[in-house]
């Protein structure tokens, strides 16, 4: 979904009261998540940026920055000054779109071998897509949400996934 910052032009009176947090969202906008921006680097909606992770590092594009960050995160329940909340970690380099583009390319494979490696577990699920993190340390598999999850502790059955 396409949002205009209508409050992008507006003065504020006290710059250090600004929102210091960042939408970024994945996957073309299918999921998105907020991130401190503790660099106090200035972003605009479109700029990639490299983000943590889950163990590593993610590539996201900004899709929202300022007060509406704001009010989203409130219409969301989302603290904004909660201590856990990941971080931007740079502007991404050229290194880390190609890392990003070369993890993205994995993603049609990736979902082909879970899908095989579930059907020879017998695992009556369906997978609809695999997100794979920039740095490639982690593979996120979506099910559609009326499937039943069965949670398989086997974890050299995950390590043949992500090979």
């Amino acid at each position: 979904m396409n949002v205009h910052d209508w409050l992008m032009n507006l003065p504020f009176s006290d710059p250090e009261s600004s929102c210091k947090v960042v939408e970024v969202s994945f996957k073309q906008g299918s999921r998105k998540e907020f991130f401190r921006n503790t660099t106090l680097q200035f972003f605009e909606k479109g700029d990639y940026v490299t983000v943590e992770g889950v163990s590593g590092y993610d590539v996201g594009e900004v899709s929202l920055t300022g007060e509406l960050v704001r009010i989203q995160m409130k219409k969301k329940g989302v603290d904004e000054f909660n201590p856990e909340m990941k971080k931007i970690l740079r502007r991404s380099t050229e290194r880390d779109i190609e890392s990003f583009q070369i993890s993205k390319s994995r993603e049609k494979e990736m979902l082909a071998r879970s899908r095989a490696m579930a059907r020879t577990l017998n695992l009556e699920m369906k997978l609809s897509e695999v997100e794979v993190q920039a740095d490639g340390k982690k593979a996120t598999s979506f099910i559609p949400p009326m499937t039943v999850l069965i949670f398989v502790n086997s974890s050299s059955s995950m390590r043949m996934i992500s090979r």
